[in-house]
Order: C-alpha cells, then structure tokens, then sequence
C-alpha cells in the first residue's frame, strides 16, 4: 500500500510518517510539501527506502489530483485546516481515494460534513478529526456517555496536563532539535497549531446547550473542571469540533470544549487574540510572539505550580443518571504516546489510516471518530502499544465513577 503524507515533514506529520513506517502493509510513503527542501532534509534523516518526497502546493488542484491517482490513501496534515482542508477533500474526491487528517477547527470540520454526499459518490471513505481533540477525545466520550443511562452534561477537555507516563520513542521518529538545526537562521514561522488555537478565539464559537448549537464567546470562563481525584481546574470555553459533531452521535443535553492551560496563559492568549481583532496584529504575528512569550513562561515557578494537580492532558466528564442514581463518569488519557502533543495527535492518525487501508473501516462518506471507530476499546488496545511496553487500552485510560 502507499500512502501520500501531504504535509509529512511538519511537526504532526512527521510522527504520523514514523508510525506508518513500521507497518509491513506499506510499501511506500512519499512526503509532499510545498517546502521541498525541508521534505527531502526530512527523508535524508529518516533514510528508509520507503520514503521519498514530492513538492505540491496543495492550491494547485490538478497537480494536486494528479499526485493523489497514484496512492492508495491520502493522509493530511497541513495546517491550519480552516485554509487547506476543504480544498484537500476536493482533490481527494475528484481523485477518488480514501482520506484521513487531524482537522481540529470546527467550521472547516462542518464544511467538510458538507462535502459527505460527493464524497459518498466517489466510493471512498474520508475519516476527519483523528488525533487528540478531536479524536481521543470523541472516543474517550463514547466510552463515558455508554456508562450512563442518560447524560446531562458532556464535557470533553485538552491542556496542560502534568504527570503522564510516556512510551517508548519509535524507531522512525526525528527529534525536533535535530531537524530544526538546519533552519534555526531562518525567520520564524508561525507554528500551526498556534494559529488554528488563535483562529479559534477569534470570533464566537459554537458550544451544544439545552439540545441546541448556541454561539458564544470564546475564551469565556465555564465553571471549574472537577475531574475526581485532581484539583478543581481553572477552564475556558475554546473553539474545538466536538461541540457539533458529538451531539451527531451521543444523546446529551450539553456538549461543551474546554481548555485548560492555567489562568496566566490563557490571559496572555487573551491579550494576543485582542490585538488580532484590533488589527493589531495578524494570526501568523501574534502565533510567533505567542509561542516566544509561553516558552519562557514554561519556566517561570509560579506558572507551573498552576500546572501542578491539573488532570492529564485529554480528559472527558459525562455526568447524568445511571441505575436511577445521578453518576460523573470521567476518562483521562493518563500514559500517552513518545513526542508530546506530537504523538498523542499523530499516532491516532496513523492507527485510522492502517485501518482504513486494512478494510477495518469501510463505511463510505464523512466520518467522524466516533462514527468510524467501533469499537473504541480495540482502538486503544493498538494506542497502547506506543505508550508502553505490553500495555493494553485499559492502562492508558484512567476511569472514574463516582456518584454527584
């Protein structure tokens, strides 16, 4: 099988790239980016004869239809999705082959539900939103909600968990240092994730409410994160996709995204979001200063005792009535994969697209994970695997149940 990793030699896609590696179904991996220099560094450091690098600009349509003919799956991430993803899916369809990315911004994520039909006469499956949040995340909730007889309340949560076991480092996988020594002289670019983080801060947001999509502000406070066994954790309302995919699937009154990254780093998201909308500022400029101002807060003593007693860093609360009795059922992400945010986003991506090519997954249209992913144990029994030597998914997951 081959596989075409558009974007493979950023920081998601390179990870996804060193799990694909190992699989013995696939022949071939070729790395497209529009930065053919920085894909060919990428497959010199790796040196497998089963990569190579492609120059594409995912803007050039044909090319880009053309490129994709010749795989057998078409893995995305090329960030931020609100610029790239539809425009992907399009190319996908017309060239008629199975998709898989980690698209995390909602409105992108329901113009790519839009695309369900084109994509369901093209015979092909597009699994959307697999990694961390959305991805773990949605599957952690299925696991919750199937606990309770009724839920009320949902609440699916990502940030700065502290206190994770992590797995061993895959035998494919590129140390950042080493592959950012080659182009620390350049100017700096402004990382995706940061930029999808502030484009969703941006405008209003959608959260699930009373059975209802509602519109509210972003980074607006919600009540403390009370996940049993760790300190009541300060949290925002932050735009993610499982406010409206979720409520697809899973009867709950609410739905809600929240991030927790401590009361003094979301104030200075703040203070950056502000400025883009006063036109300040761009997102790619307020990403860059950002990311400068968080690293050198990383080490600042009174920043990171807010991080201390915060659950891990993938979390999910599901309250309602189980037995007649009101219950919180809550499910962390507690050991994780080697890369931080890296591998806990990627290695879900990597796990989808061997499925995928596998015939594990082979209901056609828009999914997303918890439309595709069956049976969320299995899919955490392979997770597993990256977090830990002979673990399973019930040691990566903590579980609790107590009763409200």
């Amino acid at each position: 099988m081959k596989v075409l990793a558009l974007g493979g030699s950023g920081d998601m896609g390179r990870m996804a790239v060193a799990i694909l590696l190992e699989s013995p179904n696939i022949s071939s991996i070729t790395v497209a980016d529009k930065d053919i220099e920085r894909a060919k560094y990428f497959v010199g450091l790796v040196g497998s004869d089963k990569l190579t690098a492609q120059k594409i600009d995912v803007l050039e349509s044909e090319q880009l239809i053309k490129l994709i003919s010749s795989y057998d799956l078409v893995m995305n991430t090329v960030g931020p999705f609100y610029k790239f993803a539809t425009k992907i899916l399009d190319a996908v369809i017309k060239a008629g082959k199975p998709y898989v990315d980690i698209c995390d911004d909602w409105k992108p994520t329901l113009d790519l539900l839009d695309m369900n039909d084109k994509v369901k006469e093209a015979d092909i499956t597009a699994l959307i939103g697999i990694g961390a949040s959305p991805g773990i995340t949605n599957l952690m909730a299925v696991m919750a909600c199937s606990r309770l007889d009724k839920v009320d309340d949902l609440i699916t949560a990502w940030g700065y968990g502290v206190g994770e076991r992590v797995g061993p480092k895959p035998k494919y996988f590129i140390e950042p240092r080493k592959y950012y020594k080659k182009f620390k002289d350049m100017p700096p670019i402004a990382n995706a994730a940061t930029m999808h983080l502030f484009y969703e801060t941006v405008e209003d947001i959608p959260t699930f409410r009373d059975g209802k999509i509602i519109e509210i502000k972003s980074l607006t406070d919600a009540e403390p994160l009370q996940f049993p066994g760790f300190k009541d954790t300060y949290v925002c309302h932050i735009g993610h996709p499982e406010p409206v995919t979720l409520p697809r699937v899973l009867k709950a009154n609410s739905v809600s995204n929240l991030m927790y990254m401590g009361k003094t780093i979301t104030d200075i998201v703040r203070k950056y979001t502000q400025q883009i909308k006063n036109k300040k500022l761009t997102v790619s400029e307020a990403s860059i200063k950002f990311g400068e101002e968080a690293r050198l807060l990383n080490r600042n003593e009174d920043v990171i005792k807010e991080f201390i007693g915060m659950p891990p860093g993938l979390s999910v609360v599901a309250s309602g009535v189980k037995g007649g009795i009101r219950k919180k059922v809550a499910i962390a992400n507690n050991r994780v994969p080697f890369g931080g945010m890296a591998g806990v986003t990627s290695v879900p991506l990597a796990i989808a697209a061997e499925m995928i090519l596998n015939g594990e997954i082979k209901e056609k249209g828009v999914l997303t994970p918890e439309e595709a992913i069956l049976d969320t144990m299995e899919f955490f029994n392979r997770y597993a695997k990256y977090c830990g030597e002979d673990l399973r998914g019930k040691d990566v997951l903590l579980e609790k149940e107590v009763e409200l």
